[in-house]
């Protein structure tokens, strides 16, 4: 993934190395002691390791630092996160920090970074045939963000590949569950009251991706990638 984004990578650390160098992270005082932020001060933020960012990672914006430690660290953050390299916490946690960091606000060369950098993420997860981390984690780490959601399901509708049409069928397959009531998305890091829950479920529910299906179906000759859209659109009609 790092080759197929390097240049959004490389925007994040252009913009977001203009932010100064903290002096120190604070954190909980019962919880973060009073020199264990100092390895994550010590070289350039690009070298710190998953190691030593693990536990920033996991308690930035909650118990240890605010919004502008957490700029500091962003790109060596998401730049792991996206390829799940913390193990734990998931990338789920760590994008959802952009949300909880209100990104929107920021400036405008930094938004414009966060977007591309979300943007090609997408790009590559969604036509990726062994994705991981997996589909279903990828977008709801986006929707934590709090970005709209709508463009990356129209970029997923094209099924323009069999990576995105094998990604689909896992998704709806496995991903969602689907009752009387209406489908509910499985992964439990997604917060249910959000636009970006509710876009989702509109796109799975209101005859965008079960036109996407069908169309893709009309244009595909492989048997196998067949088979898989005959599966996602009787899940789709359930």
């Amino acid at each position: 993934m790092a080759e197929r984004m390097s240049g959004e990578i490389e925007g994040l650390y252009e913009v977001f190395g203009q932010v100064p160098r903290p002096l120190k992270v604070e954190g909980c005082a019962h919880c973060v002691a009073p020199d264990e932020d100092r390895p994550l001060l010590e070289g350039p933020v690009r070298g710190l390791s998953v190691d030593v960012l693990r536990r920033y990672a996991t308690e930035a914006l909650i118990l240890w630092g605010g919004v502008p430690e957490f700029r500091y660290f962003l790109p060596r953050l998401l730049e792991l996160a996206a390829e799940n390299e913390f193990n734990w916490p998931d990338p789920e946690i760590v994008f959802g920090k952009l949300g909880r960091g209100r990104w929107t606000e920021w400036s405008d060369p930094e938004r414009a970074a966060v977007r591309a950098f979300l943007t090609r993420w997408w790009e590559t997860k969604v036509d990726d045939e062994d994705a991981w981390p997996d589909i279903g984690a990828v977008l709801c780490s986006l929707g934590l963000t709090g970005i709209d959601l709508v463009p990356f399901l129209d970029r997923w509708g094209r099924l323009g590949s069999s990576g995105a049409i094998r990604n689909l069928h896992e998704f709806v397959t496995t991903g969602v569950t689907w009752r009387t009531a209406g489908p509910k998305l499985g992964n439990p890091f997604w917060e249910k009251e959000t636009a970006s829950y509710r876009d989702v479920i509109a796109w799975l529910t209101d005859g965008r991706a079960l036109t996407a299906v069908e169309q893709a179906f009309l244009a595909e000759t492989q048997e196998e990638m067949l088979t898989l859209l005959d599966e996602t659109h009787s899940a789709l009609t359930r």
